[in-house]
């Protein structure tokens, strides 16, 4: 709506300002006449008191006398007349100055009346008589301390004698009672006049308090007939446009009803209390499977059909919309609902997904803020596509990292973790299907679930395979999450079983494709062989403009094995540290001796090992660049990987770095916050068995979660590992300048499990 047209209007606002104003102008005489009339009834009490005042002086000095006479006490009687006399002066000074008096409740009050010259006539009258009457109460009221005379105690005992005695009064007391005569005897001429007097007055002004009512009784009905007139006008003129307006107003509402009808996308105007208007599209119904929608408030709208989290983003928006300041193209371009999912309960069960596109523009009137003008589609079909393009993309562009990868992969080390990861993820199939129906053969169930993906997912890590990666991290994911219930069911292992299902489909994937590369280098060589050494060219530039020359190279010439310089645990643990530390913003310089020299019984366990150990130096212990300067360290922290034999009796696996070490008291203090010990336990440890506490489950100094880091299950899988061989694991730090693993290993024929 915009600003009122007053030309529009004009002819009805001036006729109501003008009833307006005469209604206005009724009421304020009416207040002042009420007032009026306020004062002449206050007046005439005054008045009447007044006349009533001067029989009351002449009672109170009788009064006097009597107890004068009787030899009592005067003092009270003599205090009341002085009470009498004050207040009647003061009434007849305030009535000779212009009729300025005080009502009874102590307001001041101003009588018109008493300045008529008639009133003032009386007034003078009266107040001649009252100061002839005063002078006579003057010694009266003066007159202080005891009027009786000293008298020795009677020496009669008679009490009636006593009784009978005359009253003995002090010479100041005969003068009071003669003064006490006079005055009565004056008052008793003077006081029915001066009674008169008040009486008059109190009849003008009583009479004068009928005529302004009168007056008053004729504006009154005066004003109501003219207010009858006037609305009678005011209504002729209304029902004279009333139509015409009408006939507007419809077709205007015949308009946008065709418009709300045929529009497609859903609109509805949202008040400030969020509120839908009356006025909707026909679509809406359509787009929220719904007819009512009276009385319906924004989050009703909205509250079974999106998540809790959902809902609460979207009102904090819209709340922020009403704000009068805010910047409507900035707000627009961070709306939580520009996409929004939705569920609609399906007929047949379960529920329907949709995709729900808000957009809203906010409505002023008069410069105000009055309504949100909201925008409803369903953009499903948009957003599936959409989707599916980019499922498309992302699919074809994991297929192509993962292929560029492997190419990058050492023949061996890939074979090599294939059939691991192979093993173990038939471990995990065996161990899903043992039954279990104790809660402690649940946790064991997770924790061996664990034991064997986080294998693979280490490796994969360390060769580089990031899909395989995430898919053992979410994995991990949904094992953490079973492991955070308080109880568990065999059901609750199901969702497991498509995760593994993904995992052997993946890894199939990956032998799919070093396979085809194995059979295109034999074909390159073969074609080679045969002379076809322009073809075999032309696979080389082409594999150069898609990967790099090292690439076309390896593939187009030498073998795999030609260019291993490197055993591939060797390689693989260069690539992990790498890797981990350029995530972490560091560098590492990873040096490696006798891996060579592992015994393949051993190989996968020393693996398993080394990877968590090289992972947890690179997050845990080696420092940032500006850390190691600031210590006067190289910038490159220095890892050292070695394994060698140890005398006759087993062998030894020794992984150091030159980091931080081991910090005692935040292990202490991660231990209590994740509640593995107590404070009063966290007291009484020594430094050993305070870097022991890494080894226990569940341990992590990392703040957040992630594929490197965060789970607690790391050093944990390497105790169990090396305890499963028989070993034993040893453990040195000094603050800020190493952290030392020893792990002694049997021989291979005195391993209980390898």
């Amino acid at each position: 709506m915009g600003i009122l047209d007053l030309g529009r209007y004009k002819g009805i606002v001036i006729a109501i300002t003008a009833f307006l104003v005469f209604i206005a102008a009724i009421l304020a005489i009416n207040h002042g006449k009420a007032g009026q009339f306020a004062d002449h009834v206050a007046g005439v009490k005054f008045l009447t008191e007044q006349a009533v005042e001067p029989r009351n002086l002449y009672d109170r000095s009788l009064a006097l006398a009597g107890t004068l006479q009787a030899g009592e006490d005067i003092e009270p009687a003599l205090e009341a007349l002085r009470r009498s006399a004050g207040r009647y002066d003061r009434a007849i000074q305030g009535m000779l100055n212009g009729g300025l008096v005080t009502s009874g409740t102590g307001e001041p009050l101003a009588l018109a009346q008493l300045t008529t010259s008639e009133a003032r006539a009386q007034l003078a009258e009266g107040a001649k008589r009252w100061e002839e009457y005063k002078t006579k109460l003057d010694p009266v009221l003066r007159f202080s301390g005891s009027p009786y005379a000293a008298t020795p105690e009677p020496v009669s005992t008679d009490a009636a004698a006593q009784t009978q005695a005359p009253v003995q009064l002090s010479p100041r007391g005969r003068r009071l009672q003669e003064a006490l005569v006079e005055l009565n005897e004056f008052a008793a001429a003077a006081h029915q006049p001066l009674a008169d007097m008040a009486a008059a007055l109190s009849a003008a002004v009583e009479q004068d308090a009928r005529r302004e009512s009168g007056i008053l009784r004729t504006i009154q009905v005066g004003g109501m007939v003219a207010a009858l007139l006037m609305l009678a006008a005011i209504f002729l003129y209304f029902a004279r446009n009333l139509r015409k307006e009408e006939l507007v107003a419809n077709r205007a509402r015949q308009e946008t009803a065709d418009i709300l009808r045929t529009v497609n996308e859903g609109l509805f105007l949202l008040d400030k209390d969020l509120k839908l208007g009356s006025e909707r599209s026909l679509a809406l119904n359509q787009i929220f499977r719904r007819d009512d929608f009276d009385n319906l408030t924004f989050d009703q709208l909205l509250k079974d059909i999106v998540p809790e989290k959902t809902l609460r983003t979207a009102m904090d928006y819209v709340a922020l919309l009403w704000g009068e300041r805010v910047n409507e193209k900035l707000v627009k371009t961070i709306n939580p609902l520009n996409e929004v999912e939705v569920h609609f309960d399906n007929p047949a069960g379960g529920f329907d997904t949709h995709f729900l596109e808000f957009d809203f523009n906010r409505v002023k009137s008069e410069g105000s803020l009055s309504h949100l003008l909201v925008t409803v589609n369903d953009v499903t079909k948009r957003v599936m596509l959409s989707r599916e393009l980019q499922e498309s993309q992302e699919k074809a562009q994991a297929q192509l990292d993962l292929l560029l990868r492997i190419l990058h992969i050492e023949p061996e080390n890939l074979t090599n973790f294939l059939t691991d990861a192979d093993v173990s993820l038939k471990m995990v199939n065996s161990i899903l299907k043992e039954p279990a129906r104790e809660e402690s053969a649940f946790r064991a169930k997770i924790d061996g679930i664990y034991r064997q993906v986080h294998a693979v997912k280490g490796e994969a890590s360390a060769l580089g395979l990031k899909t395989v990666e995430q898919r053992a991290h979410a994995f991990e994911e949904a094992l953490a999450d079973l492991k955070s219930r308080p109880q568990l069911s065999g059901s609750d292992f199901l969702p497991l079983v498509v995760k593994l299902d993904d995992l052997f489909n993946h890894l199939a994937q990956v032998r799919e494709m070093l396979g085809r590369l194995v059979d295109l280098h034999q074909a390159i060589a073969t074609r080679r062989a045969a002379g076809g050494q322009v073809e075999a060219e032309k696979v080389d530039a082409w594999l150069a403009g898609k990967t790099d020359d090292s690439l076309a190279e390896t593939l187009g010439g030498a073998t795999l094995e030609d260019t291993q310089s490197t055993t591939g645990l060797e390689r693989t643990l260069a690539d992990l540290a790498s890797r981990v530390a350029s995530s972490q913003h560091k560098q590492v310089e990873l040096r490696c001796t006798g891996l060579d020299r592992i015994p393949d019984n051993y190989r996968r366990a020393v693996k398993d090992i080394t990877i968590q150990l090289v992972r947890n130096a690179v997050v845990h212990g080696i420092e940032t660049p500006e850390e190691r300067r600031a210590a006067q360290k190289n910038e490159a922290g220095l890892l050292s990987v070695d394994f060698g034999q140890r005398g006759e009796d087993g062998f030894e696996l020794v992984v150091q770095d030159d980091g931080r070490g081991l910090q005692l008291d935040r292990i202490k203090e991660v231990a209590i916050e994740r509640g593995l010990i107590t404070e009063a336990q966290a007291a009484q440890l020594d430094p050993r068995q305070t870097m022991a506490l890494i080894f226990r489950p569940g341990f992590s100094t990392a703040d957040d979660v992630t594929t490197d880091a965060g789970r607690g299950a790391g050093m944990d899988i390497v105790r169990i590992l090396v305890a499963e061989l028989g070993g034993r694991v040893g453990l040195a730090s000094a603050g800020g300048r190493f952290s030392k693993f020893k792990i002694w290993l049997p021989r291979t024929d005195r391993a209980v499990a390898a």
